[in-house]
Parts: structure tokens; sequence; C-alpha cells
């Protein structure tokens, strides 16, 4: 199993939420200031360097529950609140397509991705928005990439694969574009139109024609994974500057506590609440379940009998 694989998981996961977050912000026409604002705040904490020194610590994958927390936290530290339906929509979109890419790429591939998704998410930021902070990332991961040999590029694909093995959700924008099948199987490669299957990690819903207007929601959403189903209202709220996001993964000394980041903002920013079932609670706390390694096994047998 590799041991870098949950900072590719965490980032493109969050660049596939970014994409859908901009979507439905422009289907809703939310007011571009607000916009621009819900997406910085969620791009600076996804992107944050304290945030990206943890997880490039070298680690077991983390869990499925302990990732989803993550990004449902990133979220809501933005002015854009989710509710836990919506969330869970998000969620199977973030999943099912960045599933999809790996499935139709190789293994050298896995760096490009992640390159293609933070420079797409690079085009939609306010120009306002410090391209520093996505070249930083960017860096990260080219510096990865020149340190791994072709095991460890293998390592990594196959604990990625075995990681999103679990979700077999069917998605709109993927029927729609052939990418996936009636039964939820992905397509071959070899049918899959050229210029999509050459830029993965790509906004995937500039190839989609199909519109959701925010109107349909009412009929659709009940069982449906568009776009459209997701951030269904928008209300004021307010919002903290200095951003606590405890970290759901033990990290470097095995004595060490679970840390809590505290990241702070420049700029106090208007709240947005697309929640409309529930207030979620905008508490960051959550409890990782994520098994102890070989090696952390091994001292805890050491020190009992000493």
């Amino acid at each position: 199993m590799s041991h870098f694989a949950t900072p590719f998981i965490v980032v493109n996961l969050g660049c596939e939420m970014i994409y859908v977050v901009d979507q439905r912000l422009k289907a809703q026409n939310i007011t571009l200031d607000k916009s621009e604002r819900v997406l910085t705040d969620i791009v600076t904490v996804l992107l944050h360097p304290k945030l990206l020194d943890e997880l490039f610590i070298p680690q077991p994958v983390a869990t499925h529950t302990v990732i989803k927390q993550l990004l449902q936290d990133i979220s809501a530290t933005s002015i854009m609140k989710l509710d836990d339906y919506s969330m869970s929509k998000l969620w199977d979109l973030m999943t099912m397509i960045f599933k999809w890419q790996l499935s139709v790429t190789t293994n050298q591939n896995i760096f490009d991705i992640t390159r293609r998704h933070l420079k797409s998410v690079a085009t939609i930021m306010p120009i306002y928005f410090s391209k520093f902070t996505i070249e930083q990332a960017m860096i990260r991961f080219e510096y990865l990439a020149q340190r791994f040999t072709d095991d460890d590029y293998k390592c990594l694909h196959n604990t990625m694969i075995l990681w999103f093995s679990e979700y077999h959700t069917k998605i709109s924008v993927l029927l729609r574009l052939g990418l996936q099948k009636k039964d939820g199987t992905f397509s071959l490669p070899a049918t899959i139109e050229t210029k999509i299957l050459q830029n993965l990690g790509e906004n995937i819903y500039k190839h989609d024609n199909k519109k959701n207007p925010v109107e349909e929601y009412e009929s659709r959403c009940s069982d449906s994974n568009e776009i459209s189903c997701l951030l269904p209202s928008i209300e004021k709220t307010t919002s903290k500057p200095v951003i606590e996001l405890q970290l759901p993964i033990q990290l470097g000394n095995q004595d060490s506590k679970k840390k809590t980041l505290e990241l702070t903002r420049d700029t106090k920013f208007e709240s947005i609440d697309t929640n409309v079932k529930s207030k979620i609670n905008t508490d960051l706390t959550f409890v990782p379940d994520i098994p102890k390694s070989t090696h952390e096994d091994l001292l805890d047998m050491l020190e009992s009998d000493e």
C-alpha cells in the first residue's frame, strides 16, 4: 500500500468539489462577489500550506469516512454551508468522476490528472486570488513525482484503485457523455472522445450541454445526481476569520495527538448558507477510525512488555 495516496485523494476530490460548487453558483445566478468569495474560501483551505504539510507526510491511506469528513469540513470553512443531503450528492459526484478518471488512465498519469485539476481550478478563480497558492501545491506534487520509481507509481495506482473500488453510483453527466453505461460500469477508453480522454482532470462539466435550471430542483432531486440538486438555497449567516481545522489523521510522532490547524483569513466575508434541511454544526472536530500501522503496533507491544 502506498503511503502517499492521501494527498492525491484529498486534493483531486477537492478540485472536483470546486468544479461542482462553481457550476451551482452560476446556475443559481449568485452574484459574482459572493461566488468569488465561496471559491476563494474553499481553495484557500484546501491548498493551505499547513494542511498540505500534514497530508504529504508518508502515512497509511486515510479511510473513506475520514476523507469525506475532512472535505466536508473544508467546504464548511467557506461562506457556504452544505447539509448532509447535499454533501452526500456532492460526494457521489466527486468520487465517481475521479474514479472514472483513474479507470481510464495509466499508472504514470495520476500526476497528470492532479496537474490538470489544479490548473483548471486556477482558471475559474477570481483575478485577485493569489496563483502562488496553486503553484506551490503543484510544486509539491512535482517534487514527489521526481522521487517516484516505477514501483512507487504502481503501488500508488493500485492503492487508489482499491480505495475507490466500493463506489458504484450512476452519475448523470457521465451517462450523458457516454463515459458510463446504464449498468453503472465505465465505458472502454477506445469508445471515449479523444479530447476528453487526453485531458483527464479538467472540468468535465464544460463538455456537458445539458442544462439543469434551479427550478427543476423540487421535481428532480429525490432520485437524481444532477448538479441542480446541490446547494439549493442561499441565506446569510456569519463567518469567522480564523479557521480551526482539526486533522483526522495522526501524523509524524506516534505519541502525538491529533493536530488542530489554525488558518487565518485576511478578509472577513459575508456568509452564504445553502442548508435547506437542517443546520450543520460548524465545529470541525470529528473522530477518525484509522487502523494503526504495523510499526505502531510493534511499539505498543514493546512498551507493554517493559
